[in-house]
């Protein structure tokens, strides 16, 4: 892997940690880049640079010191002095950091000699490998102390200082972040002497930026009157305000309810009349003397005050992108000749957000990432994407799409537009699709469901109440008489509906043809009302197979098929719905959760639902709330919603809770999503001590007890079925 790509990567993964590593890391990358392939223009080595310096925004000592590099290096004739300059800023390092732990000694040292023979008890707080340094001479040099520090969430940095101490036998005691405040207040009587931080980063009037949690700690020493000392180089040190940076939520918690906002910065800032000194290459500095000791040492830091070297590849690349001009914030525009998107977007924090918006409005309509040739004004005026909203402090960006722009009718070219190339833009780091409006005109473009929700009412003779069906399990495995004799027991418990796994077409074990036989041949013998009840065979495959095998189900008067709709794709589904075989079409999401399940990325099941919808599916699988798959209670009431709404009167969608359920649950799941639901049961029956029969009874009795409005367990009272059933699952 290229050395600079593997080292943003190691940074923005925390694999590479603290501002000096960082920084030396970034200059190291420079060197391995030029040794492995030389560079021969300034513009390559720019790009290098930005990469680097772009990888963290609260750390502005990688920058000074490519800014630095950058700044000695302004032709190609002095690109051959790339690596001695690096060797110079790395050695540059390594003087100051010796010079901050002299510094550092120094001032323990006296604190010491004040408590007369007693050890010092010293607090710090994450990982600084400058504080890690003072201690360990202090140490070195027989002073008795100890540590406490602290172990700071989310990514534990707090450890790595912990096993540095450990290991060079430092007296040592790790505590949580939130305790910090606790052990100063000698609550514990823990009487802390001195406070040592480090520094992400420096500004000009005094102040210290480093990992959240160090204003509290700074805050509660101030509080105590104890001092409170920031060891730092002042290389860090930044002119312009600095950006804290935003963590990904994930890493506080991985599988949050969806609606749950998370904030996770990285630092805050501790404010200069917090700090009794620092602790610097330059002796101990009050805060009001940094900005001086800068300006006298460090001057080119202040003339770099825009951030910008002689690098100018991506100030001039915006010059010449018109992206600002798809920015229409806050207009109105008709919603019957537009198509509106809804999106969050999370970019790199220092980015501009509104000219990404904008860029991505010109992919997903008629721009590009620079002027043409080819492009007419009265073109652009009339086809040209507009952002309506960008948000950045939310991520929520609104684009509306002229619907010129669209083929009726034609689902695959609809999400090429607005969920193709945009997701791909470099500038974007994380783009998810919300939502979907479409016009009337472009919704009655598509024929939408043939038999939907009240034809399936119809067909199963059930005018109220949600219906009940099964998946036969195990889902492989079962030949096709054992799945069809599966298929008849559940059906004489009383289920109206029945249907193949996923995963399960035509393997070896259960062909196909064979299956659709087997149990339309039983059924019309065992069921007097055999027409009225449903079962789903899987037709998913390649096109062309999955026609042959509608038609072959039509041909023994089957009355569904079931399709995987996002592993066959919209226009194979589309195809099976325009061929009008008057077949229910059950709709099947597997995979839906590799696009949907990131609260950052990809697009909503809601999205999906609606593309479902327009393209004909009858019944839909959108989740359970209660049983084993993932989704939320507020996303699925919202996609069920939509699927029963009226849609310019396109045939209503039958919605199907499916996965994990059971007996046990049916009264949450009706009073969670209502009552015009097909509630699909796996395990929940096959599991049943009794057989599969007496678990399709269980679930219809455990129906009739919450349309009796009695509880399950008055109701098994006299209905052994559930009974066992309800003490089995629990």
């Amino acid at each position: 892997m290229n050395p600079i790509t593997k080292t943003v990567n190691d940074i923005k993964t925390l694999k590479i940690q603290g501002a000096t590593n960082v920084a030396v890391s970034s200059l190291s990358a420079i060197r391995d880049r030029n040794n492995d392939t030389p560079y021969n223009t300034v513009g390559e080595l720019c790009e290098d640079l930005d990469k680097l310096k772009n990888s963290r925004s609260t750390e502005p000592l990688t920058r000074n010191c490519l800014d630095f590099l950058s700044s000695q290096i302004e032709t190609e004739e002095k690109l051959k002095n790339i690596n001695s300059l690096v060797e110079v800023i790395l050695t540059k390092l390594g003087d100051v950091n010796y010079e901050i732990t002299r510094t550092g000694v120094s001032l323990v040292s006296k604190i010491s000699e004040t408590k007369q023979g007693e050890k010092i008890i010293i607090l710090t707080h994450c990982h600084s490998s400058s504080v890690v340094k003072i201690l360990k001479e202090v140490h070195r040099m027989g002073i008795k102390m100890e540590v406490y520090l602290t172990e700071t969430r989310p990514v534990f940095q707090g450890r790595i200082t912990a096993t540095e101490l450990t290991e060079a036998h430092i007296q040592s005691t790790l505590i949580t972040d939130s305790e910090a405040s606790y052990v100063i207040s000698h609550e514990d009587r823990i009487n802390i002497d001195i406070i040592i931080l480090g520094a992400d980063a420096i500004t000009l009037s005094g102040d210290a930026v480093n990992k959240v949690g160090s204003y509290g700690i700074s805050l509660s020493g101030k509080r105590e009157h104890i001092p409170v000392f920031i060891a730092s180089t002042l290389l860090k040190s930044s002119p312009v305000e600095i950006r804290i940076e935003q963590r990904n939520e994930k890493e506080v918690w991985a599988d949050k309810p969806k609606k749950l906002k998370i904030l996770n910065p990285a630092f805050d800032k501790v404010p200069g009349e917090f700090i009794s000194r620092f602790i610097t290459e330059f002796g101990l500095l009050k805060p009001d003397e940094i900005e001086k000791t800068i300006r006298k040492n460090y001057p080119w830091i202040i003339k770099s005050a825009s951030w910008r070297t002689k690098c100018k590849i991506k100030e001039t690349l915006k010059k010449e992108t018109p992206y600002l001009t798809y920015l229409h914030l806050r207009e109105k525009v008709n919603k019957r000749n537009h198509l509106i998107g809804k999106f969050k977007l999370t970019t790199e924090e220092n980015l501009n957000f509104k000219e990404i918006a904008g860029g991505i409005a010109a992919e997903s309509s008629v721009g590009t990432w620079t002027k043409v040739t080819t492009q007419f004004s009265k073109v652009w005026e009339r086809l040209h994407a507009r952002v309506l909203e960008a948000d950045k402090k939310t991520g929520l960006l609104t684009i509306a799409y002229p619907l010129d722009l669209f083929e009726g009718g034609n689902i695959p070219q609809l999400i090429a537009s607005v969920a193709g190339n945009i997701y791909g833009l470099k500038e974007v780091k994380y783009l998810r699709l919300l939502d979907l409006e479409m016009p009337e005109i472009y919704v009655k473009s598509f024929p939408g469901p043939g038999v939907g929700l009240v034809g399936i009412r119809k067909i199963t003779q059930v005018e109220n109440g949600p219906l009940v069906g099964s998946i036969i399990k195990p889902k492989e495995g079962l030949d096709f008489r054992q799945h069809s004799d599966v298929a008849m027991e559940v059906y004489a418990g009383g289920l109206n509906f029945v249907k193949d796994d996923e995963n399960l077409t035509s393997q070896i074990f259960n062909p196909f043809d064979n299956r659709v036989r087997m149990i339309t041949k039983k059924g019309k013998n065992k069921f007097n009302d055999w027409k009225n009840r449903i079962y789903a065979f899987n037709i998913s495959a390649d096109t062309s197979t999955m026609r042959k095998r509608a038609e072959f189900v039509k041909s023994y008067e089957g009355n569904c098929i079931m399709v995987d709709i996002l592993t066959v794709g919209f226009s194979a589904l589309q195809y099976i719905r325009n061929k009008n075989y008057g077949l229910v079409i059950h709709g099947h999401r597997a995979m839906h959760a590799a696009l949907t399940r990131s609260p950052d990325e990809g697009l909503t099941m809601l999205v999906i639902a609606k593309l479902a919808r327009l393209a004909g599916i009858d019944s839909l699988h959108t989740g359970t709330v209660v049983g084993k798959m993932e989704g939320g209670k507020d996303e699925v009431v919202e996609i069920n919603d939509f699927l029963r709404s009226e849609w310019y009167g396109m045939k209503k969608v039958l919605p199907v809770a499916s996965g994990g359920l059971y007996p046990n649950l049916i009264p949450s799941l009706i009073n969670v999503l209502g009552k015009d639901i097909l509630m699909n049961f796996g395990g929940g029956i096959h599991g049943h001590p009794g057989g599969s029969k007496a678990g399709a009874i269980a679930v219809v009795q455990g129906v009739e007890a919450v349309q009796n409005h009695m509880t399950l367990e008055k109701y098994g009272e006299t209905h052994p079925e559930l009974k066992t059933a309800i003490e089995h699952f629990a």
